[in-house]
């Protein structure tokens, strides 16, 4: 019975689980890499509260830095007028962390490894427990998905979550980012809302309060998990009647919803009224509500359309979504969700793929989806579908692989450079600089060298040493007959070398005359460089027209504390 999404359920949770095990860094101290950054933020409290017993000064903390590199700065943490450090994130991933990182501590003793909360057991556990959670969300949403869909319809909308959109990067990459647990949150209260609407029980009530409460710690904005049993069966007058007529039979079971959600955010209450002495505090959160940054959107940075583009079903589903009794849940749910999403000052997310905000909401969006799908998929132009679905599920994938290689920028992409790497393996240097600029000649053919200046010295650059030479400077007039009717090149090569890779290091080259002036500065880490190894950097850059004269210079500077080798600069002027 449904076998196709039965066996589709267990193929995802291999593949998810191998893709997993392929991003492990064996070399690297963090070597799962994901108790860094935000995760760090939110696994900290972990280690603090049941190994070093300190979750007031986290005095224990530089050694785990200076061990473990998790973080460059400590935001995750807020220095208080008593002398305490708040986090500045929620408890609630840790809740669900804790018992597989009593898994990992045992372990990690038995096997002797340090127990510090962060060596290889401890970051074992928490990849363990993003797979298990998200085998938790996607058995549930399937059961969701069979109860309104058929076996096929479900099998194909559990591949496009799963594969055809960023939830895969934070189970199987970014394993103990948020955004997966609390996916399983969702699934797990659509499921209960239904079953209290079948057959209500106070039990039912409190479990749709505590799974709403322990949401709202893990990332406050998802109190919108209300929506979901507040507005469900209620698609037309008939049902919604009578669903308020259920509501008003069974009224206490409000009181039951209501101690579920204060029981499941009592964990956070009390930690703030220990540490900052207050049982609500403000930990930052900043929005532009009347602002909002639709680049989240559409923009080329990390649009959610543009790189997760399987997204575009999710909003056309409503169309054929109409009658299902969780059309107005997911309608209101959606739109608050989006305005939120979209409203948060800092819109990029920081270093994400596509908008990695949305990531839960996937779970409730899945109906919308397969809404769509039911209604299509068996229409003439099914074998079209298909086809679209695994371009879908192969674009999504490269992309990952682009994104965690480096190749597709954690957060500066833009139209040019995403054109320039759409499904290419192997990116040019040439190509990688458009991340910085847009200069790249229509037709390269056309383009005759007319001269070639190659410099062999070789330079090293360290902010705390020397953090910028210039490397060559120049007459124009002494290079090229300047003419207006003439369209002057540089195509500027050099090499680099770094232990840690080049960043916060650029190649500037600057043009300077009594008129006017142009500068393009080019970046020497990008996505396919490699450590210790000499890396090609190039870049176009044209001359401004109009030019009688003026000076070229070119320098190269960086912010990083250990040392930059570079050497072979080589400028080929180019004349069109």
């Amino acid at each position: 019975m449904n076998k196709f999404s039965k066996i589709t359920l267990f193929f995802l949770i291999v593949f998810l689980a191998s893709t997993r095990l392929n991003y492990f860094k064996w070399e690297s101290p963090n070597n799962t890499q994901v108790l860094t950054w935000d995760a760090f933020g939110y696994y900290v409290c972990m280690p603090g509260f049941f190994i070093y017993h300190d979750i007031k000064k986290f005095e224990w903390i530089p050694q785990i830095i200076e061990k473990y590199q998790p973080t460059g700065t400590l935001y995750q943490l807020k220095e208080l007028p008593n002398g305490n450090k708040v986090m500045k994130y929620l408890i609630g991933v840790s809740i669900l962390y804790s018992p597989f990182f009593l898994m990992g501590h045992f372990i990690a003793g038995a096997l002797s490894y340090p127990q510090d909360g962060f060596s290889t057991p401890y970051q074992a556990a928490v990849c363990l427990a993003a797979l298990f959670y998200a085998f938790l969300g996607l058995f549930v949403l399937r059961k969701i998905l069979l109860r309104f869909f058929s076996d096929l319809t479900t099998t194909v909308t559990l591949l496009l979550i799963a594969l055809a959109t960023n939830y895969i990067q934070y189970v199987s990459v970014d394993s103990a980012m948020a955004h997966g647990f609390i996916f399983s949150l969702y699934s797990i209260l659509l499921l209960v809302t239904i079953s209290w609407h079948d057959k209500p029980s106070f039990f039912k009530a409190f479990t749709i309060g505590l799974f709403i409460g322990l949401g709202a710690i893990s990332r406050p904005t998802e109190i919108i998990m209300l929506f979901i049993p507040l507005l469900y069966s209620t698609q037309d007058k008939t049902a919604m009647k009578a669903k308020w007529k259920l509501v008003a039979v069974h009224r206490f079971h409000i009181i039951a919803l209501v101690a579920g959600a204060l029981l499941a955010a009592f964990p956070q209450l009390l930690y703030w009224k220990i540490i900052t002495g207050y049982w609500i505090h403000e930990v930052g959160s900043k929005w532009v509500f009347f602002h909002p940054n639709w680049q989240v959107l559409f923009g080329w940075e990390k649009g959610w359309f543009i790189y997760t583009p399987v997204a575009i079903l999710m909003v056309l589903g409503f169309f054929n979504f109409r009658k299902n009794p969780f059309y107005y849940s997911v309608l209101v749910f959606f739109l608050v969700n989006i305005w939120i999403v979209i409203a948060w000052f800092d819109w990029r997310y920081g270093a994400s793929y596509s908008a990695r905000a949305f990531v839960q909401s996937y779970a409730v969006m899945a109906l919308p989806m397969a809404a769509i799908i039911n209604k299509r998929i068996k229409g003439k132009f099914r074998y079209l579908l298909v086809g679209l679905f695994a371009f879908l599920i192969y674009l999504n994938l490269f992309q990952i692989w682009q994104y965690n290689k480096g190749i597709l920028h954690y957060n500066e992409m833009n139209r040019l450079y995403y054109s320039a790497i759409f499904l290419n393996c192997n990116p040019t240097p040439l190509q990688m600089s458009l991340l910085d600029t847009k200069e790249y000649p229509k037709d390269e053919r056309k383009l005759n060298m007319v001269r070639e200046i190659r410099l062999d010295s070789q330079y090293v650059i360290n902010a705390s040493k020397i953090s910028n030479i210039t490397l060559y400077k120049s007459e124009l007039n002494k290079l090229l007959s300047l003419n207006s009717n003439t369209e002057n090149w540089f195509r500027i090569q050099i090499s680099v070398l770094s232990a840690w890779g080049a960043f916060d290091t650029f190649l500037t080259t600057r043009v300077v005359s009594e008129n006017q002036s142009k500068e393009t500065r080019c970046r020497m880490q990008n996505g396919i460089y490699e450590r210790m190894k000499w890396n090609s950097i190039e870049y176009y850059f044209m001359v401004p027209q109009g030019l009688d004269s003026g000076i070229i210079t070119i320098v190269a500077d960086t912010k990083a504390m250990e040392d930059i080798y570079i050497k072979d600069l080589s400028i080929k002027i180019l004349v069109k």
